[in-house]
């Protein structure tokens, strides 16, 4: 009998089974018949005894196998997964933009206003150095920005020599007399009346 009709005659002897066609299909290799002979009732009676009993020795180690592995398995603890970062809204951009143009306009606003105060006080402080032609004053002091490191006194020292060349450019004659009346007005010293004078009679021009 050929070897494929002992391998289909033997699996419907055995019936429904957990070996492969690969394990009959050895089985039957490393126990031949005879050349020329038919396998008999003990033949199949031992492949069919033997594969069995094979069969429940096999179904046992694989239920014991199964067994130990439930008991012993420790299952790997899962990493927990990194917070995704929120996304920022796209109006970010947008308002970091407008702040940043707000405190611009702030600082700008608190500029004018140190500026502000600073023009006062430095204003007063001139007109007690006798630099009180409000005209010349201001003409001096027009679209100044002030160095907020320095002192009112300093911004005085550097602004009244200004306001000499200022006066010479506004009213002629000479140097201001930086002179006060008492009441507020300028009133010029005996030097600046002889310029004065001297510059009508020789017809000098005011700048």
């Amino acid at each position: 009998m050929e070897q494929e009709k002992i391998l289909s005659t033997l699996s419907e002897k055995l019936g429904e089974t957990s070996f492969s066609p690969q394990t009959l299909q050895t089985y039957v290799e490393l126990n031949p018949i005879a050349e020329g002979s038919e396998p008999d009732e003990a033949y199949w009676n031992k492949a069919v005894n033997f594969l069995k009993g094979m069969q429940g020795q096999y179904n046992h180690d694989v239920a014991t196998r199964v067994e130990d592995f439930k008991k012993n398995y420790k299952p790997q603890p899962t990493p927990p997964t990194p917070p995704t970062p929120p996304v920022p809204p796209k109006n970010d951009d947008e308002l970091e933009k407008k702040l940043k143009e707000l405190e611009a306009r702030l600082d700008a606003e608190d500029s004018k206003k140190v500026q502000a105060d600073l023009l006062k006080k430095v204003t007063a402080a001139m007109k007690a150095k006798q630099a009180n032609d409000d005209y010349v004053l201001s003409k001096t002091l027009q679209g100044v920005t002030f160095d907020t490191k320095k002192t009112v006194d300093e911004l005085v020292t550097e602004f009244l020599p200004k306001y000499d060349a200022e006066y010479k450019a506004c009213r002629g004659y000479g140097t201001a007399p930086r002179t006060s009346d008492g009441s507020g007005g300028t009133q010029h010293n005996a030097a600046s009346r002889y310029f004065e004078r001297k510059g009508k009679k020789e017809g000098w021009k005011k700048n």
